[in-house]
């Protein structure tokens, strides 16, 4: 054993990276697919469902009718991925998420080395990895947040890179291109981060005037160019009166400007907390903040003042917005990361306060975990998943030696816990996706949408008037049905069936051949025939 600890120990750090690298092949892949849809994975899986039926690209729809809640670039991923696939399931949607996370990981490490060792770099994008949020919850789920947190780190840093060689034309047209993909994956929230980002790094670089300049137009028409050729398009098709006007208000319906001031209040205060929360344990770098010369430290590196003046000109967008999904904030993580790893460098020779607490508290979480991972069979019914003795003690033995490395091999702790946070992470997937999603509300959502539509799709399905459908159910559906399930007032169709909300239209005349159970209790739609 000891030799082992000794071997281990004298790796090399190139070889630790590539360890860990390997390891992250199974944490963010192994049972991808066991969860069925959440509703806004469903929503965005069905839309390019839909569109692949239709073959129309660009005026997206849902049961046919007009969906405006976000342009098309997510699903044409999703569609693209899904003919690669080979079918209309959870992993296309799924391993998008997955590729540009890795894609994510890939800009940090390149961004940061120009201005850090190898090292710093690769904990910089690591770390930003396995933040409790990410590895554990929106690594899993097919959402436009992970490519579009993406696309806009990469604005940020591309702002940074081309302002410090004074490129200004290149600085401007980039960043404008990237707002507009920006905008053809979530809409008017692109443009809010460009406006602040070029605020604040032109002051950063002491060239305001540039906002005035004919480049900083060039940029703009560039970015005009994009957009103009998607709206002139779109424009084909449908009126872009109805087009603007809700993605302005789906950028703005979390925010203040339609939130209650003692929401907002509120919000002010748990914000931080919150953040912290979500984004642990390496949200605990927040405690190299608390020092009397952060100011003077921070400063004292071009590229982590950057990274704080850019955090501070964005985040106060999210910091008022009373309602604030966790996943909204991915893109700041790296830039956090980034400064608060350069402060603890600063402080690590030193053995601080701030660095003693930080290496103790990630330290008892490393320790008491092969104990938690060990306790599994206790906790959860082993005849639901016979494998879970073996996989808790495998598990909890190689967290036990990784716990042992963290607190012998001081000067590569960070590593050696991101290890163990990724083989926490293959448990997670071994063991408690399977069981929490056994029968559970949304499976079996997903399991009786695909049997009713095996066993009543001989005649064509309509949804009856304004029935309230749940978008996981109604993808199973259409997945298998093959065609688009419309929206109808007429009850006399020939040969139809028709999707009934139970609770709006108790009293709906016909027989009802089945019922679908969806993830929402108090959502059930039956399946009806008119005789």
């Amino acid at each position: 054993m000891q030799s082992i600890l000794n071997g281990l120990r004298a790796l090399p750090v190139r070889y630790l990276m590539a360890g860990i690298l390997l390891l992250c092949i199974p944490a963010f892949l192994v049972n991808l697919n066991i969860a069925a849809f959440i509703g806004d994975e469903a929503i965005r899986a069905w839309v390019a469902l839909e569109m692949d039926i239709s073959g129309n690209y660009f005026a997206t729809t849902m049961h046919g009718a007009p969906y405006i809640n976000k342009p098309p670039l997510f699903n044409w991923l999703i569609l693209v991925a899904t003919k690669l696939w080979g079918s209309f399931d959870e992993m296309p949607s799924r391993l998008i998420t997955v590729f540009f996370l890795a894609v994510f990981g890939w800009t940090i490490f390149r961004s940061v080395r120009r201005h850090f060792s190898p090292e710093f770099a690769f904990l910089a994008a690591i770390t930003t990895l396995t933040s409790g949020r990410i590895l554990f919850y929106d690594s899993m789920l097919g959402l436009i947040d992970t490519t579009f947190s993406w696309v806009m780190y990469l604005l940020f840093m591309t702002v940074y890179f081309f302002g410090r060689k004074e490129q200004w034309l290149q600085l401007f047209v980039s960043s404008y291109l990237l707002m507009a993909t920006g905008f053809l994956l979530k809409g008017f929230p692109a443009i809010v981060f460009l406006g602040l980002t070029l605020a604040a790094a032109l002051f950063f670089f002491n060239r305001l005037r540039l906002l005035f300049s004919w480049k900083h137009l060039a940029g703009m028409c560039a970015g005009a160019a994009m957009l103009g050729l998607y709206l002139a398009v779109y424009a084909q098709y449908r009126p872009l009166e109805e087009l603007i006007p809700n993605l302005l208000h789906e950028s703005v319906k979390r925010t203040a400007v339609q939130r209650s001031p003692l929401e907002s209040i509120a919000h002010l205060f748990t914000f931080p907390f919150e953040s912290v929360y979500h984004f642990l344990p390496f949200s605990l770098l927040l405690l190299f903040w608390l020092n009397k010369n952060l100011w003077q430290r921070i400063r004292s590196n071009p590229f982590v003042y950057y990274n704080f003046i850019i955090l501070a000109a964005n985040l106060p967008v999210y910091w008022t917005s009373s309602q604030v999904v966790p996943r909204y904030l991915l893109m700041f993580i790296p830039l956090f990361n980034v400064i608060g790893l350069y402060l603890m460098e600063q402080e690590a020779p030193e053995r601080s306060w701030r660095f003693r607490s930080f290496y103790y508290l990630l330290g008892g979480i490393l320790a008491i975990s092969p104990i938690a991972v060990a306790a599994t069979p206790f906790l959860v019914d082993v005849h639901l998943w016979p494998m879970v003795r073996p996989l808790s003690i495998g598990l909890a033995l190689a967290l036990g030696l990784f716990a042992v490395l963290y607190f012998t091999d001081k000067q590569r702790f960070m590593w050696w816990f991101v290890a163990a946070l990724l083989v926490i992470r293959i448990g997670f997937d071994l063991i408690v996706l399977p069981i929490r999603h056994h029968e559970n509300d949304i499976s079996i959502a997903r399991r009786d949408a695909i049997d009713m539509a095996v066993k009543h799709g001989d005649r064509h399905w309509y949804v009856y008037a304004d029935s309230e459908t749940r978008e996981p159910a109604m993808f199973y559906a259409t997945a298998r049905l093959g065609y688009i399930v419309e929206r109808t007032n007429d009850t006399g169709i020939p040969n139809a069936l028709y999707l009934v909300n139970l609770r709006q239209y108790p009293h709906f005349q016909g027989r009802c051949l089945d019922t679908l159970r969806t993830d929402y209790k108090t959502t059930t739609l039956g399946l009806f025939v008119r005789e």
